[in-house]
């Protein structure tokens, strides 16, 4: 009498078909391997039912034992599916994203220079930081630039940022200049870290609406001629000249630091008012519901 454990054959078949698809997916790119992980426990069905026809037809003079091999069985169905599973994360890109986080490195590289050198007919200056963190600088010169560094983490030798385009949108609209400042480009599904230190000059002579959302700003407004605006939810820092001809107000505020004057409780939540004025206070910078605002 024979014995015929059911299984063994069935093992080395599916291990046989598993692996052929699976380097033929990979040398054709076939379509979606999920297809076949849904098919793969039916197959294995197939492949048992016809090894114990086949066993039985060709063992009809003696009397066979059938026994199964639940081991086989099992280590066909884990190791199948297994295989599977990676070949869709493969198709899926998860693994070569895996790969890449893992290679990931941090970096700090220059922003490209965006300059606007063009300002006829300009007479104020729109600026949407957004979540991006700036020193902003009034200068005696006649355009408008930003520049600076960045650190992200990187893949390679490929730059996030390698355009101007890449992180600023520009626009001139009638005696207005449009300014958005987009956020720096980061992983989907991981946490990646990311962050920037830029300055960016105004000239003296242009009106100036900032608009940040909070993130930390830094105002140097160096020989100010003209009426600022700055409306933030972070902290703003102002470091004034000796020389400077302005006054500095601030409205909706949390916390003030400096010599301020005026100092007013504005509604019962704890926003606060103020003003400092230097020498005739010609041109006015003005902080709109910030949660602190400091004068140096």
């Amino acid at each position: 009498m024979r014995t015929w454990r059911v299984g063994s054959f069935s093992m080395g078949a599916s291990l046989l078909l598993l692996g052929v698809f699976l380097l033929l997916s990979q040398v054709f790119k076939w379509g979606d391997p999920a297809i076949a992980l849904l098919s793969w426990w039916p197959i294995i069905f197939i492949v048992l039912g016809v090894e114990i026809i086949v066993y039985q037809v060709r063992s009809k003079k003696e009397k066979t034992t059938i026994q199964y091999d639940f081991i086989s069985i099992i280590f066909i169905a884990i190791l199948g599916t297994c295989g599977l599973v990676m070949a869709m994360l493969s198709a899926s890109g998860l693994l070569e994203l895996a790969g890449n986080v893992a290679k990931a490195e941090t970096r700090t590289a220059n922003l490209p220079t965006y300059e606007e050198a063009s300002l006829n007919g300009v007479d104020r200056i729109v600026v949407d930081a957004g979540t991006f963190p700036l020193t902003v600088e009034s200068t005696e010169a006649k355009s408008v630039s930003l520049f600076g560094t960045y650190r992200t983490e990187t893949i390679g030798d490929k730059n996030s940022i390698e355009n101007v385009s890449d992180y600023v949108l520009a626009e001139k609209k009638g005696d207005t200049l449009f300014i958005k400042l987009k956020e720096l480009p980061h992983q989907r599904f991981i946490n990646s870290y990311h962050d920037a230190d830029a300055t960016m000059l105004i000239p003296a002579d242009k009106e100036l609406e900032f608009k940040g959302n909070d993130r930390n700003l830094v105002f140097k407004p160096r020989g100010l001629k003209s009426d600022w605006a700055v409306d933030t939810s972070g902290w703003v820092k102002i470091e004034s000249d000796e020389k400077a001809d302005m006054r500095i107000e601030a409205n909706n505020v949390y916390e003030l630091e400096g010599e301020w004057k005026g100092i007013k409780d504005v509604r019962e939540d704890g926003l606060k008012s103020g003003y400092i004025n230097f020498e005739k206070g010609t041109a006015t910078l003005t902080v709109n519901h910030a949660n602190m605002v400091e004068v140096d």
